[in-house]
Order: structure tokens, then sequence, then C-alpha cells
């Protein structure tokens, strides 16, 4: 565990803003790919059932990041290092890059003359920068205490834009391979729903009302290429969001404005917006619930907020708010 820790601390201080495909860049991509592998390490390491035992934890509790049973330092090292936001930042950086074929063309062609890499071997770099740097940052997100000392209004903006980047740009691979960015933004999205009551919750809601994620994440799990089998858990982490989001105390006085569009000066209500989001009810929940049972108690909230939609007006007429 020492030596993990030593190591994880190297490659989280190695963690510095690079040109994408510049050397340093393709060092960085090198330590990202072993931090990633520790934080894999470490999952399958058997818990420390000790840490239970210490006097004054809070026994219903899972712990916190730092007093929890189960082993993540190299997360814990990266909130430590303050290196979280820099990581966002870099990840929405990349995603801009590479959506820009011009600017990647441009890039790559510099690079292979640069560097004894070819075209292959550079795209296996920018690929391994993405799995690597979002299994850091799904990881990370999963714990509040992250969240907390970070920079919410950048999460809410990545999360914005790369489902719009989803949803205007056909995914090339069918189904959407499980680590990058247009999956882990399923997880990047339940995170903030669940923790938003301990976080700034009015501020994160209005954000996220504003960016019409509600709407956009709907969209995107009924189009994105996603296999059954391959995004089991996507489609958990999804529902498992949405309830908490239906749960949300900020939330039930205003559910309507979450299914609006925005004009500049108003939401419009939407009956298309609410339709959308009722079909997962039979495309996610259902199937969750299926496999997980056990899940029913957790998901209540979601299968009353279904409810609450179908009893509502069909909204023929717009209403403004």
């Amino acid at each position: 565990m020492r030596v993990c820790a030593e190591a994880g601390r190297k490659c989280v201080r190695n963690i510095q803003q690079y040109q994408i495909l510049s050397v340093d860049w393709i060092a960085l991509v090198d330590s990202l790919k072993q931090l990633s592998r520790l934080v894999q390490l470490e999952g399958r390491m058997p818990a420390n059932t000790k840490v239970g035992e210490m006097q004054g934890r809070n026994v219903d509790s899972d712990g916190t990041l730092w007093d929890q049973e189960g082993h993540e330092n190299a997360i814990r090292i990266l909130v430590e290092e303050a290196k979280v936001n820099l990581c966002l930042r870099m990840m929405g950086d990349y995603k801009i890059w590479q959506a820009n074929p011009e600017q990647k063309h441009k890039d790559m062609d510099a690079a292979r003359q640069m560097y004894e890499y070819n075209e292959l071997q550079l795209e296996q770099k920018c690929r391994l920068f993405e799995e690597s740097m979002g299994i850091l940052l799904c990881k990370a997100f999963q714990h509040v205490e992250t969240l907390q000392l970070m920079d919410i209004p950048l999460l809410i903006n990545h999360v914005y834009q790369i489902l719009n980047q989803a949803l205007t740009t056909p995914a090339t691979e069918s189904p959407v391979p499980s680590k990058l960015q247009e999956t882990l933004v399923c997880y990047y999205f339940s995170s903030l729903m669940k923790h938003a009551e301990k976080l700034n919750n009015a501020e994160l809601l209005a954000n996220a009302r504003q960016k019409l994620l509600v709407s956009l994440m709907t969209k995107h799990l009924l189009t994105a290429v996603f296999d059954a089998d391959t995004h089991r858990e996507v489609m958990m982490a999804a529902a498992e969001g949405f309830s908490a989001m239906a749960d949300n105390e900020d939330f039930s006085p205003s559910w309507e404005s979450f299914f609006a569009d925005w004009d500049g000066a108003n939401f419009i209500v939407s009956a298309n917006l609410k339709a959308e989001f009722a079909q997962l009810e039979t495309k996610m929940l259902a199937p969750v619930l299926a496999e997980h049972p056990d899940k029913k108690k957790d998901l209540r909230p979601l299968m009353d907020f279904f409810n609450q939609l179908r009893r509502s007006p069909g909204g023929g007429h717009a209403a403004r708010m």
C-alpha cells in the first residue's frame, strides 16, 4: 500500500496542462495510465474492516474518502493535491480539440513529423488519455468530499458540453465504449444529483436547469448507442441520479421548469420533453428493476415521479415560467 501511495503521488504531481500531442502531453498519458491502473488495483483489494471499528466513526455511513473501508489512495491523493478541477479542464479542452477535425489533423501531422509515431499510435495515445482521465474523474466524483472542493459550475458545463457533442455528432463506434466521456457523463450527472443537497443545492439545480441537463441527458439515454449488456451499470447510474433528483426538496416545487426550452428570457414548458422523459420508465427504469428488484426502495422517488408526470397536464399549450 505504501508503494502504491508513493507511485500514485508521483503520478498525480506529474499532472499539468500541456499542449495536446506535445512531448510533455504524451509523457503525461503514461502517468495517467499508471494512475488509472493503481485505481483499478486498489478497487480489487479486500476492504479494511478494522476501519469500521474506529472510535467515533459514523457507523451509519460508508465513511469519507479518508476513513472508508475501501482503498482509494490514488483518488485521495488526486483530491489532496487539488488536481481534480485541472483534470476536468484538461478533459474539456481535449474533447473540444477532438471535435475539431481540422485542428486535430494539423496537430497529428505535426506530431508524426516530430516523433517516431504513426497515426494509429497517436490515436491510441489520445484514446488512452481519455480513458485513463475518465476513470480518475468518475471515481473522484463518487465522493461528496471531492465535489465539495471543486468548481461545480465547471462540472455542469462539462456535462453540458459532452451531451451536446454526443447529440450533434453521431457515435463512430457501436456500442459506445464504456470508458469514453459519452458514457461516463451519465455517471457524472448521477453523482451531481446524488450529492446535490450536500452542495450548494439551489445554485446547482438552477445551473442544471439553465443548461437543460435533464432534457439533454434524457435525449442522450434514448438516442445513444448503448448496449443492454455492456451498459447495464450506466442505466443503473442514470436511474439513481434521476431518483435522487426527484427526491430533492428544491426540485419538487419547480419540477416542470426542468422540462422546458429556454428562449433567453423565459422557460417554456414543453410537452415533448415531458413525453421523452416518460419513455425512460420503460427503457431505463424497467430493465434496471427487472435485474435489481432489491433497488426498488432506492428508486421509489423516481417511480413516484413518473406517476406524477402522468397526472400532469398534457401541455398542448405552452406555459411561461
